[in-house]
């Protein structure tokens, strides 16, 4: 069989690695993944070379760094001894950055038991504390900005997503807006203690029980070490970690550093509010090539996650919004051609395959599109309904943003329990439209907590099943 010729991409990527380390490039697999990301196998000096060639994200997400920043993360942390993949150098075209392969699982659900799960969470534990051992100095050396105030401390990461965020948004987002100023009304002021933090912590991947390397440096900066275990808490719901208090009470043991359970909740919010921000120009304006089911299903979980916890800590009880039921559709052939798409987007489609990941991510917006007719009317009622009652007159279709956002700029503090109630129905009714009942993108496991004690408690949702932790493997937004 005559092989298929490699894409144009592949071909300039592989002819960029030949030249790069030298070698043959023996394979080359594009993942199927929200991100353009490559693994590939180089034979050199009788050897077969692991390698993985890692994408930028799409230039309208609001994030402060790209990939060509995180090489400066992975240099740091190798000098320093702690394993992470050794960085070649980046490829112009396709651009990515390309770096040793870890072998192993990401997700613990696939260690060998829970003994198992917790010796690779202790093994992590002392990798941390070698990286919180790295001078601030040093790393302000390698190019990251060292706080000095309490302010610059707990918001300073999160002051370059709020500028990406305003270049990119032309119409402000009614959730994101209430929470940067939330965070700004609420952060720490008694925090001045700062180390080298990874912050999008507990990422590693794992092999026959034993760490082979830890990954994912982009959002690394000189901040508050209790950031990392505010980032555990939403990690474990795609990792499943494990017994959360107990990885909490051996950090400050490891670490020598006292847990403030009030400040990890303040992060919490701030972590689950940068996914936010940096989503919200993605679902504004798709890209004609992105994914934006993936980007939904992160903004709602992080947005729901995010009122969830001020609530805990405002002591407001949120309340699960009604199961819709569908409504007759609008027109009877509309709603055949919805149907027709999703069936003929499917894998039970007859049209052809073509690439598979790009077919999936249109059959997700299909089957979105097809709820927003099924039911997408009663909910956008309600929004009314609730909007109506908050800023106290009924707001037009069109400028229910425009008229939260400027209810929310002249609210003071007084009205952050409405304004919490409010949005965290509009996200649920967001979350719904996602899918149909049952679909992986509708589930909404709830954060566990890291005080001791503390069970796992119901989300907003109620008890209805969409409370259960994603498949293993998965992460939100892909089935």
């Amino acid at each position: 069989m005559t092989p298929r010729p490699m894409a144009s991409d592949e071909a300039r990527l592989s002819a960029w690695v030949e030249a790069t380390i030298g070698g043959r490039v023996s394979r080359i697999e594009r993942l199927a993944r929200w991100r353009p990301a490559w693994d590939i196998d180089v034979e050199l000096d009788d050897r077969t070379v692991a390698l993985h060639a890692r994408g930028d994200r799409e230039p309208t997400m609001a994030i402060p760094y790209r990939i060509a920043d995180e090489q400066r993360s992975h240099d740091l942390l190798e000098a320093h001894g702690i394993p992470v993949p050794h960085v070649y150098g980046y490829c112009d075209a396709p651009y990515a950055m390309l770096m040793d392969r870890l072998a192993g699982f990401v997700d613990l659900s696939f260690a060998a038991g829970d003994e198992q799960r917790a010796q690779l969470n202790l093994e992590y534990l002392e990798l941390l504390l070698r990286i919180y051992a790295i001078d601030p100095a040093e790393a302000g050396a390698a190019g990251f900005s060292v706080p000095t105030t309490a302010e610059e401390i707990a918001l300073g990461l999160f002051a370059g997503f709020e500028t990406a965020y305003d270049d990119l948004m032309t119409v402000p987002d009614p959730v994101s807006e209430f929470l940067r100023r939330w965070l700004h009304r609420n952060h720490p002021r008694h925090r001045t203690e700062t180390r080298f933090i990874t912050y999008d912590a507990f990422q590693f991947m794992f092999d026959e029980g034993r760490i082979t390397g830890l990954l994912d440096f982009e959002l690394a900066h000189v901040g508050d070490p209790l950031m990392d275990l505010a980032a555990l808490r939403v990690r474990d719901t795609i990792k499943n970690l494990g017994d959360l208090p107990e990885i909490a009470a051996s950090w400050a043991e490891y670490t020598g550093m006292a847990l403030d359970f009030d400040v990890i909740d303040f992060h919490t919010v701030l972590y689950n509010a940068n996914t936010v921000l940096s989503s919200a120009p993605l679902i504004a304006a798709p890209a004609p090539d992105g994914d934006l089911m993936s980007h939904l299903g992160w903004y709602v979980n992080s947005a729901r996650w995010s009122f969830e916890t001020i609530a805990e800590m405002i002591g407001v009880e949120l309340e699960p919004i009604e199961r819709p039921a569908p409504a007759p559709r609008a027109s009877r052939v509309h709603a055949a051609a919805f149907d027709h798409l999703v069936e003929g987007l499917s894998n039970r489609g007859v049209a052809p395959r073509g690439d598979e990941h790009e077919r999936a991510k249109l059959f997700r917006v299909a089957r979105h599109l097809r709820r927003v007719d099924e039911i997408g009317r009663e909910l956008h009622a309600d929004d009314l309904d609730d909007a109506t009652e908050l800023i106290g007159r009924r707001p037009s279709p069109a400028d229910l943003d425009a008229d939260l956002v400027a209810f929310i700029a002249g609210a003071g503090s007084e009205r952050d329990a409405e304004v919490v109630r409010l949005l965290d129905r509009r996200v649920q009714r967001q979350h719904r439209l996602l899918g149909p009942d049952g679909s992986n993108l509708l589930r909404h496991p709830r954060l566990s907590s890291l005080r001791p004690g503390v069970v796992r408690a119901l989300g907003s949702t109620g008890g209805s099943g969409d409370d259960q932790p994603w498949t293993p493997g998965l992460i939100a937004g892909t089935r």
